[in-house]
């Protein structure tokens, strides 16, 4: 029995052994943890000050990137969720000639979850409150609420950048104000009596907003380096289902609408979750539904 005891605890050793062994080659030489990135840090085209006048950038820096390179469950939710918003993102900022980097805004605001709603109403990817929402055209209300709309909820953000930009002349200012409200923004700037970003004095969560948005660039950066393994241990990532669209300018019912157009009252609220209700009133509407 004593003999049988010692062969098992051998056994096990051996497979604690060759687990160890496969870990550390899957995760330490291949590399799922992010690398620090040594070389200067940028965002929007502009360099971040981290000499000694700026040492606490180089801290807040640092604290957001070990928080968010070391959360690899939500790194990885980041990376399988990005195929479904990030080729929309990526193609609006650059017609509309917005920096790349702010396509990490909206990780950084909803981790790209697409039921993503704050305590103060923010909705879905962009997080915007009603209020806001309704300042550039999407319609938000007990029938429809077009924030959900990823397509249309990512043109408004588009637009209000360049408000945004238009008014601030600094595209860091613009990432903060974005969350913060821009007169917030301009009023502690004409009180400090300073011009940019970086020189401003401000609470703790306030400051650390950009600095948040520059761990997820420099981590999802790391990440594209380092692709070729990773996507190998995280399996498939999200991808958006083959649709095509239909115009229509009133829906009666939604449940006789979707057998109609052989396909299910289910499919059309999770291709279209901004139909809130189960009709919709007159207007120019278009509905996606399953190829």
């Amino acid at each position: 029995m004593k003999k049988k005891h010692i062969i098992w605890s051998r056994i096990w050793l051996l497979i604690f052994i060759i687990f160890i062994i496969i870990f550390k080659y899957n995760f330490n030489n291949k590399s799922i943890f992010f690398s620090y990135p040594w070389t200067k840090i940028e965002f929007a085209w502009e360099k971040v000050p981290m000499d000694s006048n700026y040492f606490f950038n180089q801290e807040r820096f640092d604290k957001e990137f070990f928080i968010t390179s070391y959360n690899i469950y939500q790194v990885i939710l980041y990376i399988k969720r990005s195929p479904l918003y990030m080729p929309y993102i990526e193609k609006k900022l650059k017609e509309n000639d917005i920096p790349d980097d702010f396509k990490y805004l909206a990780i950084a605001e909803s981790a790209l979850l697409n039921n993503a709603l704050s305590t103060a109403t923010a909705a879905w990817i962009w997080q915007f409150m009603p209020d806001t929402a309704k300042r550039f055209w999407l319609r938000v209300d007990d029938k429809v609420d077009e924030r959900y709309n990823a397509e249309k909820e990512a043109d408004a953000a588009i637009k209000y950048f360049k408000v945004l930009y238009k008014d601030l002349k600094d595209w860091t200012l613009v990432a903060r104000a974005y969350n913060r409200w821009e007169n917030g923004i301009k009023n502690a700037m004409e009180k400090q009596k300073v011009s940019n970003f970086y020189d401003l004095y401000l609470n703790d969560e306030t400051s650390r907003y950009v600095f948040r948005i520059l761990a997820i660039k420099y981590v999802m950066q790391d990440y594209e380096s380092k692709k070729w393994v990773i996507d190998k241990l995280i399996w498939d990532k999200y991808y958006p289902s083959e649709t095509k669209t239909i115009k229509i300018n009133k829906i009666d019912d939604l449940y006789d609408f979707a057998s109609k157009n052989n396909t299910n009252y289910k499919n059309i609220k999770l291709l279209n979750p901004w139909i809130i209700w189960d009709s919709l009133p007159e207007w120019k509407w278009e509905i996606k539904i399953n190829k």
